[in-house]
């Protein structure tokens, strides 16, 4: 199971670092097919807020980011 602080350091890695997937592969270990699941997921989360889909409104920010930082297994 992939731990908590390691989905967000996914996350963080990709978009404020620049980091490839293949590069956090690299140094974390965690597979590349969950980091981008973890990532694809992450986008899809943030389009559908920014269009105003699935009913986002203030408090589905909050569900995004709960979304990101869940602990879910591999």
């Amino acid at each position: 199971m992939i731990s908590l602080v390691e989905k967000q350091q996914i996350i963080l890695r990709h978009y404020y670092n620049g980091d490839s997937q293949r590069e956090i592969h690299r140094e974390t270990g965690i597979c590349r097919k969950t980091i981008r699941k973890y990532i694809r997921k992450y986008e899809a989360a943030k389009r559908d807020l920014m269009e105003g889909h699935s009913g986002v409104g203030s408090g589905n920010v909050i569900e995004l980011i709960q979304d990101i930082v869940e602990n879910t297994p591999i």
